[in-house]
């Protein structure tokens, strides 16, 4: 009976989603008071704002679906209540008290009401035309105009095989977004923290990577690192080198991070190094379930993830060795999750083709690169 009027799940849901500050948080604070929930602790913990119950994953569906759940059982409580003093005033009192119609008619007013829920759409969609940090740039103005910017929300799959290039394009596109102020995390499974800062580097000074690692440096070359170290701003850049990671560990590390700065983009490399939150033997089912993860969190968190990835053998056997969607390895849903799918294939022996395969925010295309080798940098011709 208690089901009917009351939701423990839902109100633990909602008061997650408000108090870690994701894209609807505000709104829907604005919509609720502690009347609308039923339990002592989860009212206390709304009123305090403290989390004692923490839940991680969220979808935006299933928030409005929980938020809508509270409201009606609220809504329900509320005509018990009147329902209650109207038996009460008419048990205990000889003649049909005038307050008694008032409260009748207060009842029918509930379904009078407009639905609080249902959002604003045109001004959705006015905070979105005039919002100046909605987009980011890659740095690279063609692919920039083909994908019209990295959409905040976007997961974009970053695909070639091995040797390609992925990661320095990646990291090519770190640099520019450093010099743009932006906040960016790095989830890396193959390369350790400081072969990632020294690629950054090299790319920044056009120092070949080999003079790092012999520590064999020309006094013009200590100049350009000594020049970029004081004048770059390296503390929105964080590196995360580990060796397991899933989509919940992803989604608690930006949590953390989310209570002290926004999150601009993610990189993870790469996604088929990720584990599965999921125990079955199925790589295909495996690799679903994260990239389905990945999408959300970007989503619930505002933020852009590139998710580098392999391509299967089978591009090796074709003579155009032209990528297509259904190279993805281990390809589930990784082409239907993602919003943008890239691929890097070399054209020639110095320049690199990245063709825009998939893009819900714009044309397909493709754009010539010329890569430098030596400092794995990325020009775009």
């Amino acid at each position: 009976m208690l089901k009917n009027i009351a939701c423990f799940n839902s109100e633990i849901i909602i008061i997650n989603y408000i108090i870690k500050n994701f894209k609807y948080s505000n709104e829907l604070m604005n919509l609720l008071n502690k009347e609308d929930f039923f339990y002592e602790i989860t009212k206390k913990s709304f009123i305090e704002k403290k989390i004692f119950i923490n839940f991680n994953i969220f979808n935006e569906k299933n928030i409005f679906s929980k938020f809508k759940n509270i409201i009606e059982k609220s809504k329900k409580r509320k005509i018990l209540k009147i329902l209650f003093n109207i038996s009460f005033d008419l048990l205990y009192n000889k003649d049909i008290n005038k307050k008694i119609f008032l409260k009748v008619k207060k009842i029918l007013n509930f379904n009078n009401k407009k639905q609080i829920y249902k959002l604003d759409y045109f001004k959705l969609l006015k905070n979105f035309l005039f919002s100046k940090n909605e987009l980011l740039f890659s740095g690279y103005n063609k692919l920039d105009y083909l994908i019209n910017g990295f959409q905040k929300g976007d997961f974009i799959i970053l695909a070639g095989r091995p040797s390609i290039g992925k990661t320095s394009f990646a990291i090519n596109i770190v640099k520019n977004l450093i010099f743009l102020k932006k906040t960016i995390i790095i989830f890396s499974l193959e390369m350790s923290t400081l072969q990632i800062f020294i690629k950054l580097l090299s790319i920044m000074t056009e120092i070949n990577q080999n003079n790092f690692k012999l520590n064999n440096f020309k006094e013009y070359d200590l100049k350009k690192i000594s020049f970029i170290i004081k004048n770059v701003n390296f503390n929105n850049l964080i590196i995360n080198d580990c060796s397991s990671l899933s989509s919940i560990d992803v989604e608690n590390y930006l949590s953390i991070i989310h209570k002290e700065k926004k999150i601009d983009l993610i990189l993870i490399d790469y996604i088929q190094l990720m584990k599965s939150n999921l125990n079955i033997n199925n790589r295909v089912l495996e690799l679903s379930e994260i990239s389905r993860s990945l999408k959300l969190i970007a989503k619930n968190f505002n933020c852009v993830i590139i998710a580098l990835s392999q391509l299967n053998r089978l591009v090796e056997y074709r003579t155009d060795k032209f990528p297509v969607l259904s190279d993805l390895k281990d390809s589930g849903s990784l082409e239907q999750d993602a919003d943008i799918v890239i691929f890097l294939y070399k054209n020639n022996l110095k320049n690199i083709n990245v063709l825009i395969s998939k893009n819900r925010n714009g044309p397909l295309g493709q754009i010539e690169f010329l890569f430098k080798n030596e400092y794995t940098k990325f020009n775009q011709i």
